[in-house]
């Protein structure tokens, strides 16, 4: 799901080179293109975790806030611990913890190491503040909070995540995307087995992302008409969403039509003016 920067750089060369007949000297459009390929893929990726924390958070967490043991088993990765922590006097909740351990846990379609600490901000457990403590997601070391509120009536249907603090690092590296601002919509669609779980769950949601690459150019990836987040995939099956690069470009990435059978291939084409890629979630 992640490459990292220089490997971005080398396959993105490569990708333009294949579609333009490159010659042995420098292509000046090649090369923009190049520059623009890398902080897209990222956009793409950081827009990637950040589904995969939340459907976590959603899918685990908000279905069972009601819960009244410590430890949530249901629908979980044995390497999680998904524990619930209440007030001893009052029996109100204090806060709900995704712990994935040191090394890589696989959960839902995502892969995460690190804890998750999710604390309610109100008493009707409408809104709550996530932190992440030693986090990493899909090659990022993922450092802040981000605020997720249920939106709709039901639990583990409607929901969205904001954020203006968020730090996502290559991992074993110093390489930073600062994100400005997350603003992300969730609305439940349709479960595909009529299941009472939500491993089947199919959402759409609109996006916003502005942020900045690491050397300092800024960038956005929004997606206003919404795209289709299917549980059974793990990853975005359906919609568009610009992407745009100051003083470079903008392009489009296409995700599919939005079918959980035909567009379950993890396949991503980013659609500009001069040339076409291709990218694997």
């Amino acid at each position: 799901m992640y490459h990292n920067w220089i490997k971005v750089l080398g396959f993105s060369l490569s990708v333009i080179c294949m579609s333009n007949s490159c010659s042995s000297g420098a292509d000046p459009d090649a090369i923009i293109l190049d520059v623009f390929s890398v902080p897209a893929e990222n956009a793409l990726q950081i827009q990637n975790a950040a589904n995969d924390l939340s459907m976590d958070v959603n899918g685990i967490l908000m279905n069972n806030l009601d819960f009244d043991q410590d430890t949530i088993k249901e629908n979980t990765s044995d390497c999680l611990k998904a524990l619930i922590y209440r007030n001893t006097l009052t029996s109100k909740l204090d806060s709900l913890v995704l712990d994935y351990g040191t090394s890589y846990c696989s959960s839902n379609g995502g892969r995460f190491k690190g804890k998750v600490i999710v604390i309610p901000e109100n008493e009707n457990l409408k809104l709550f503040t996530i932190t992440l403590s030693d986090f990493f997601a899909s090659g990022y070391e993922i450092k802040g909070n981000v605020a997720f509120e249920i939106t709709g009536d039901v639990v583990g249907k409607d929901f969205s995540i904001t954020s203006s603090d968020l730090t996502f690092i290559l991992e074993n590296t110093e390489i930073a995307f600062n994100i400005l601002g997350l603003d992300s919509k969730y609305v439940f669609l349709n479960d595909e087995e009529d299941d009472v779980s939500y491993i089947d769950d199919v959402f759409k949601f609109t996006t916003s992302i502005s942020g900045e690459t690491p050397d300092g150019a800024s960038f956005s990836f929004d997606s206003d008409d919404g795209l289709i987040y299917a549980y059974l995939c793990k990853q975005i099956i359906g919609g568009e969403a610009l992407f745009v690069l100051s003083n470079v470009g903008e392009a489009t990435f296409e995700f599919g039509a939005g079918d959980p059978v035909d567009d379950c291939d993890n396949i991503v084409n980013l659609i500009g003016e001069t040339a076409n890629i291709e990218f694997q979630l």
